[in-house]
């Protein structure tokens, strides 16, 4: 009877879970936070309107590739490339701790702003379409600007996360208008490039509001600026005829009002299902550069309006992926920085389709993911990188076996 009650009382004693000290658990946790996994939902996401970009970029750009250059792929070739080093820029920025180049940030500003400037020194700079926007390198041809996006995203982070210029204050505030402001005029005085001052304006005032800014001053800095816009709008005769054909598209059908004419008969003769992935009538130079700013107009002609909203959702899906990416983010900078990188995207889809369906005056903004240009799908592509970093240090640590 009692070596029987000794047995049962060593099976309890064996049974009973042996408790590890704190220390160890809190090293648990630490490692546990530090080996998170990447978000692969938003990683999907990209993944799905990266391969989605290529193959309409590859259909709209291939009559116009064949026309230009004499080869069907050129477009395609260049955008492919652009990809391939963007997402060596993405599996660098997903694997590095974003806290470790936070030092290097600054110097990374400054560096952006004075490449916005060599644009214009002849030599270093090119002049194409009328404007000088490009830099030329031995290899391939860099848009600077494209850099400034996420520039101006990771800078103004790092000021707001350090609490040294609050924009919730006015002498704060001031000091980041100053900044995009020099922006804004070398973009607008030596780059004509007034579209893209407006995004990176956009991204640096969408940091600021996260991070604290009123929303009233902005408005009263806009409501200000409407005089300046006005006379701007008045100096030259392209942007005036862009603002009366979007009052009126078919007014000047011949000249003003045609490109955004050709995209409307793109997006209408679509019809619901459209006329099949390759099969667009548009792109046959009708539609000037179909695989640039109007690129989502072939993509409703050929996959009609159930493609389009189906390239919507999934651009909506990857937004709001990256605001909860941003709301887990383990500390200030990283939340502002990935606000900052979604606000890029976002700002740039809904101005690119607003103006393909003449919803705003045409201007030139690419579609992320979709338009050609090897800088810019580039550059975008290797930010995803730095939403995947914070992902993975997300606040929420995750339970490991014991």
């Amino acid at each position: 009877m009692n070596s029987q009650r000794r047995t049962t009382a060593n099976n309890r004693r064996r049974k009973m879970p042996v408790q590890k000290p704190a220390k160890t658990r809190v090293k648990r946790e630490k490692l546990s936070l530090k080996l998170g996994e990447f978000d692969y939902t938003f990683l999907f996401l990209v993944f799905i309107l990266l391969a989605f970009g290529l193959v309409m970029l590859l259909s709209a750009s291939t009559p116009s590739a064949n026309t230009k250059i004499g080869d069907s792929y050129y477009f395609f070739i260049r955008q492919l490339g652009g990809v391939v080093l963007g997402s060596a820029g993405l599996v660098f920025f997903a694997m590095v701790d974003y806290h470790k180049y936070k030092k290097l940030i600054k110097s990374a500003f400054v560096i952006g702003v004075i490449l916005l400037v060599c644009c214009r020194i002849p030599g270093i700079g090119q002049f194409r379409n009328g404007a000088w926007r490009w830099l030329r390198t031995p290899f391939i041809q860099l848009q600077p600007s494209e850099f400034m996006k996420p520039l101006i995203a990771l800078y103004f982070a790092k000021l707001v996360s350090e609490k040294k210029y609050r924009p919730d204050t006015l002498n704060g505030l001031a000091f980041y208008g100053v900044h995009l402001a020099v922006i804004a005029l070398i973009m607008w005085l030596l780059q004509s490039h007034m579209s893209g001052a407006i995004v990176i304006c956009a991204i640096g005032v969408m940091v600021l509001v996260v991070g604290g800014a009123r929303i009233r001053y902005f408005v009263t800095v806009g409501l200000c600026l409407v005089p300046l816009a006005f006379v701007y709008i008045q100096q030259d005769p392209m942007r005036l005829g862009r603002v009366l054909s979007f009052v009126d598209p078919f007014r000047d059908t011949g000249d003003k009002s045609y490109q955004i004419t050709q995209s409307l008969i793109a997006i209408g003769s679509g019809g619901l299902f459209g006329r099949g992935l390759g099969q667009s009538v548009q792109k046959y130079g009708f539609l000037p550069e179909p695989y640039n700013d109007f690129i989502f107009a072939i993509v409703c002609e050929e996959l009609g309006l159930v493609g389009g909203l189906i390239i919507i959702a999934l651009f909506a899906a990857l937004v709001a992926r990256g605001i909860k990416i941003a709301m887990e983010a383990p500390d200030t900078f990283g939340m502002l920085t990935v606000i900052g990188i979604i606000s890029h995207v976002a700002i740039q889809t809904v101005f690119n389709i607003a103006v393909v369906c003449c919803a705003m005056p045409t201007t030139g903004i690419s579609l992320p993911f979709f338009s050609f240009g090897g800088t810019a799908v580039m550059v975008l592509v290797a930010e995803m990188g730095i939403v995947l970093n914070v992902s993975r240090q997300s606040t929420k640590i995750k339970k490991l076996p014991k």
